[in-house]
């Protein structure tokens, strides 16, 4: 490889996962991240890796759809940014997905479950330290599940810990996290044909001119973008900062008219004019 090539970065993550002909590896990344009681043995997807999407398109779709034998929906996404409110975006995202089923002549019967996979490359769920997060429509007083058909799972990369055992799991985490400093694939990974066949879409990025500009391209514009964001969040926690001054201060100057006033009923009730003193 002539160059590092993080495989966070959307273009090359959907090349990985999204693309035709790389089928097996969007297989074995659901079956080792989801654990399904049952194999999914076939997946087709929907929208297909289109290089053409990512020639300086700020605006282009960078999630992966598929679905499988039993008309489940699977919906992948990475982010290197997480703003205050990619939870709701989560949430919207896969609703979106679910109504999108009820075209003309569709029943609620026939509704399938629509699972959705985040990759983040930060942290959202702050409150906790695991690196992987199943949510579902679930009663947690009565332990009771509404549905199946809702699932978002949510991957932390910044919380993920090589162990010493590598599973399924691990080994597509592990390549994720630490790809963007491979130059060979690791030997704990060089013996699982999917993670080599990863790790060449790697090498095709660095090696090729026109996929490593492409590279290039979408790595500077998620980096204008996640700048943009920071500015935004330090311009949003200096204006609730000066709007709490700004309370506090209000708040000071009632309680110093308060007092000023139970002074004045004091001198008042012992027959002295206050305004005379």
């Amino acid at each position: 490889m002539k160059y590092f090539i993080d495989p966070t970065i959307d273009c090359v993550f959907k090349k990985i996962l999204g693309a035709a002909g790389h089928e097996a590896l969007l297989l074995h990344f659901l079956n080792a991240i989801l654990k399904p009681q049952a194999l999914i043995k076939r997946i087709v997807i929907q929208n297909p890796y289109n290089d053409k999407d990512y020639l300086e398109d700020k605006l282009s779709i960078v999630d992966i759809k598929a679905q499988d034998e039993n008309d489940n929906t699977y919906q992948i996404e990475v982010q290197v940014a997480t703003p205050e409110y990619l939870a709701y975006r989560m949430l919207a995202n896969w609703g979106d997905i679910y109504q999108g089923q009820l075209t003309e002549g569709v029943g609620f019967e026939q509704l399938k479950p629509v699972i959705s996979i985040w990759l983040l490359t930060g942290n959202l769920i702050r409150r906790s330290g695991a690196c992987h997060h199943h949510f579902e429509c679930y009663d947690r007083h009565h332990e009771v599940l509404l549905t199946d058909h809702m699932s978002i799972h949510v991957l932390e990369l910044a919380k993920w810990r090589k162990p010493q055992a590598l599973q399924p799991e691990d080994n597509w985490l592990y390549f994720f996290k630490e790809g963007k400093s491979f130059k060979f694939l690791p030997d704990e990974l060089n013996d699982i044909p999917q993670m080599r066949e990863a790790m060449s879409v790697l090498t095709a990025f660095s090696d090729q001119s026109e996929d490593y500009h492409r590279y290039k391209t979408r790595q500077q514009i998620m980096r204008i973008q996640l700048s943009d964001e920071n500015v935004a969040r330090q311009r949003n926690q200096e204006l609730a900062e000066s709007q709490a001054a700004t309370e506090q201060a209000k708040a000071e100057t009632e309680n110093e008219r308060v007092e000023k006033n139970k002074y004045k009923e004091i001198l008042r009730k012992a027959g002295i004019d206050p305004d005379n003193v």
